[in-house]
């Protein structure tokens, strides 16, 4: 060390004690060796350790979205069958659909036989609106028996007292028809293996009155209320869901944002901009929770009449598509792969990485393909609208570096809007440099 023999001179000059002290320094720097105060670009970049995660496959993230329809609203979009709904559907890339069908209604039934040609499969709400009794759900499943998965109990009875089955309200009178429906369906030797999702409540509280019903599925409507994607899941969506099917799997059976600004009753709405954000989110936070899939409410703008009750679309009523439908399409679009022609019957690997940098409000989504390419999905966790102001957030981008153990042969960044297109390509990086805002960005990772 250049300063070792400067330092010798002024500790003889201090008498015996500081050429005790200087022997002292010369010994711990021949142990150690030379010291620099320049911390290496190496040692800043393992400040975060780097450590495996294993991958969750992409198929069961595309099998864990659906979206809401009404195709028995004739008077409405969804009147528009073969040059809008089917095409979009299609297009949109998902391949399950919540909406409900009458025994008699056979126009219906056929659509829902159709989109199953499309990989499209239904999840039907059986409610006794609809049918009078367990049997009429069990015949409208052996109709058409491809295109149905999954049935679903009665849809938010506790906001309707005057609704009764076998002159019971709710919760008397859900209970008995659920257990009807479960039943019915479970003694049927051809539907045995459907599976019966509970009945949806409007508010979380009510699942103390319902109690434990018989189900396959808990459900639960958690609708953030113009808020982030995740506001009051843990808090109260799941455990009312647990609640009502303990031990059960859970489905969120409808979820989402609608965008009349002009509404103010009950959920608040926010701007396309913003649901454009929330929705891709929406499906990612439910998948890092486990919540086994989630309907997004609705597929379309029904009516041209203002309410929010016709703005819940992913599509404008005329079937233009909004940003989210946008946002969701290109992430679907992005991770498809094979694997639903061949199932989820793949063990996805590890990916030896770690986030360094400004990661506060920083969320991820590790999946992989069956072909071995990983996507690291990432989003900062935090509100893209101000409610009382009715306005998007700009949301500064927080710069994050990934460091790799896993050698990758090429990575690409991409952007969900406003098309899928490749920002930034690396050929054998061993790390990358990104900006992180509240928009889901898509890494995708080609290992060697």
């Amino acid at each position: 060390m250049r300063f070792l023999p400067w330092l010798n001179i002024r500790m003889r000059q201090s008498g015996f004690w500081g050429l005790l002290l200087g022997a002292a320094i010369a010994l711990i720097v021949a142990l150690l060796g030379p010291i620099n105060l320049r911390q290496s670009n190496a040692s800043q970049k393992h400040q975060v350790p780097i450590l495996p995660e294993t991958a969750r496959s992409a198929y069961s993230f595309i099998d864990s979205i659906g979206v809401v329809t009404h195709l028995s609203r004739t008077d409405s979009a969804y009147g528009d069958y073969n040059a809008t709904i089917r095409p979009r559907l299609q297009t949109l890339g998902i391949h399950h659909i919540r909406d409900g069908v009458k025994l008699k209604d056979t126009a219906l039934q056929q659509k829902l036989a159709d989109l199953a040609t499309l990989g499209i499969k239904s999840t039907l709400v059986m409610d006794p609106r609809d049918q009078k009794n367990a049997t009429e759900a069990v015949e409208i499943t052996s109709l058409i028996p491809t295109a149905i998965e999954a049935v679903e109990g009665p849809n938010e009875w506790d906001i309707w007292p005057d609704l009764t089955y076998e002159d019971k309200p709710f919760p008397e009178g859900v209970r008995r028809f659920q257990s009807d429906l479960y039943g019915a369906i479970k003694n049927d030797p051809q539907l045995a293996s459907l599976s019966v999702l509970g009945p949806a409540l409007a508010f979380p509280k009510n699942a103390k009155k319902l109690g434990a019903i018989a189900c396959d599925y808990g459900t639960m409507h958690s609708y953030a209320g113009g808020n982030q994607p995740t506001t009051d899941l843990q808090k109260k969506w799941i455990p009312a869901a647990e609640l009502t099917c303990p031990d059960r799997p859970i489905v969120a059976t409808e979820a989402g944002w609608h965008n009349d600004l002009a509404d103010k009753n009950g959920q608040p709405g926010i701007s396309e901009a913003a649901a454009g954000k929330y929705v891709p989110r929406l499906c990612l936070e439910y998948f890092n929770q486990g919540i086994r899939r989630v309907y997004i409410n609705e597929l379309i703008d029904k009516w041209k009449k203002s309410g929010k009750e016709s703005h819940f679309g992913l599509l404008r009523r005329e079937g233009s598509p909004k940003p989210a439908f946008t946002a969701l399409q290109n992430l679907i679009s992005l991770l498809q792969d094979n694997s639903q022609n061949n199932g989820d019957n793949f063990s996805p690997g590890q990916l030896k990485y770690a986030i360094r940098g400004d990661i506060q409000n920083v969320h991820h989504t590790l999946l992989q393909s069956r072909q071995g390419t990983f996507y690291l999905v990432l989003w900062q966790a935090v509100s893209s609208f101000n409610l009382p102001d009715q306005r998007d957030l700009s949301v500064p981008a927080r710069p994050i570096t990934l460091d790799f153990d896993t050698a990758i042969r090429e990575s690409n960044l991409y952007a969900l809007l406003p098309d899928l297109s490749s920002t930034n390509q690396s050929i054998n990086p061993t790390s990358i440099s990104l900006n992180v805002s509240d928009m889901p960005v898509v890494v995708e990772l080609i290992p060697a």
